[in-house]
């Protein structure tokens, strides 16, 4: 897994430091490097504050809302491949 500084995220996603900040205050975004990484910010919190500069530039959604739609997200995406891991087991048992 590949892990990303502050800079690199704020470079990548072509943010300030200060939005930045938001979506860690937010919690919409926290570090969630382990120890030993050379970064600071996993690919999936890279992912979340990717949806989040999308959601605020393009629809001017707040970062509560923010917060609330990426929440969202993640469930739904956890909750499809559940059903993805059930539909399997159903297919081998029959």
């Amino acid at each position: 897994m590949s892990f990303y500084s502050r800079k690199q995220v704020i470079e990548v996603l072509e943010i300030d430091d200060g939005f930045l900040l938001s979506l860690e205050s937010e919690e919409i975004i926290a570090q969630d490097a382990p120890p030993d990484a050379t970064g600071d910010f996993s690919e999936r919190m890279l992912e979340r504050a990717r949806v989040a500069q999308n959601l605020v530039r393009d629809l001017d959604v707040n970062l509560a809302g923010v917060a609330v739609i990426v929440r969202l997200r993640e469930e739904m995406s956890q909750l499809h491949h559940r059903v993805e891991q059930l539909a399997q087991e159903l297919s081998r048992r029959g």
